[in-house]
C-alpha cells in the first residue's frame, strides 16, 4: 500500500502521490500495483517455484487472494499466465 511506501520514505500518502503524478503522470498506487505485476511475471516464469511460493514472496496474505488480484489487472490467472508463456516460448499446446 502506498501508506507503508511513504512511511518507509518518511513522507507522507499525499506527498508520495503527488511525486508520483508529478514524475510519473500515475498515482503511486499505480505504480505499486504495477511494478507487483511485473515482479509476479517476473516470478511466474521460474519454473521452480508454485505460485503460493509466488504469492508468499510478494508478501500476499494468501494464495487466493494473490490470484484475484493477478486476474483482475491481468484479465487471466497466474497458472494460465504462466501455461500461455511457455505455449509462445516453446511452441506446445
Amino acid at each position: 500500500m502506498p501508506k507503508q511506501y511513504a512511511a518507509l520514505l518518511y513522507i507522507t500518502p499525499n506527498h508520495l502521490n503527488a511525486l508520483c503524478n508529478d514524475f510519473l503522470g500515475i498515482s503511486a498506487g499505480k505504480l505499486i500495483r504495477d511494478r507487483i505485476i511485473l515482479e509476479a511475471k517476473r516470478l511466474l516464469i521460474n519454473l521452480d517455484l508454485r505460485v503460493v511460493e509466488i504469492a508468499e514472496k510478494l508478501n500476499f496474505e494468501d494464495q487466493s487472494y494473490f490470484v484475484k488480484f493477478f486476474k483482475k489487472y491481468e484479465g487471466t490467472t497466474p497458472d494460465r499466465f504462466r501455461k500461455q508463456y511457455l505455449k509462445t516460448q516453446h511452441g506446445t499446446a
